[in-house]
Formats: structure tokens, sequence, C-alpha cells
């Protein structure tokens, strides 16, 4: 068996989704806590790992301030051509919070 990676629920080898939270099965989740000016350069690395599915900025608080889902295309085309605005929005984030913290979701190596 299985167990959730958000709510500890148990879950059938070929569960999909957690039938108690929703939370997709087969995922990983990494947390990192970063400062303002390093934010834009730490999500650009991020991304640039094709296992990473979503990304979730929160502020020093827990309050999610941008939820970004990746998905990779034609030689990480659509990623780059995606991610453009998304940055610009980073960089404003950037400019009003001082800390935050970044959760990323990546699908597990098997």
């Amino acid at each position: 068996m299985v167990n959730c990676s958000e709510c500890g629920a148990e879950l059938t080898a070929t569960s999909k989704y957690c039938s108690n939270c929703g939370t997709q099965a087969g995922l990983e989740k990494d947390v990192y806590h970063v400062s303002a000016d390093t934010l834009v350069g730490k999500v650009k690395e991020i991304v640039s790992d094709a296992r990473v599915r979503r990304i979730v900025i929160k502020d020093d608080k827990g309050k999610v301030l941008l939820s970004i889902p990746v998905s990779w295309g034609a030689a990480g085309a659509i990623v780059t051509l995606t991610l453009a605005p998304w940055l610009a929005a980073i960089g404003v984030i950037a400019a009003i919070v001082t800390r935050c913290t970044i959760e990323v979701e990546r699908t597990v190596e098997k």
C-alpha cells in the first residue's frame, strides 16, 4: 500500500488520486524557502526539471500568492513560451514580499 503525500490516507497501487483529499498520487513535494531577490532565479532553476508538474509560491504566512501548472511539450518549447508571463508575475511578487516559500510538485521517478 502507498500513502497519500498530503493527508496520509492509504491508496491502492492503481490509484491516480486520493479518495480522501483529491491529491494526485505519484507526486513528491519539495519546499524551498527563498528571499525575494533569489525568487525568479530559483523558479527558473526548478522549471528546468522535466518532472515538475506544479509550482506554488506562498508568502511567509502561508498564503498562496501564485500557483503555476507546468507542462512539457516538444523539447521544452511550451514551457519556455508559457513561462514568460509567469516570470513577470513572479517579479511583481518579489517586489512585494521579503521572504517566500516555493512548493514544487514532481512526478516520482520509477
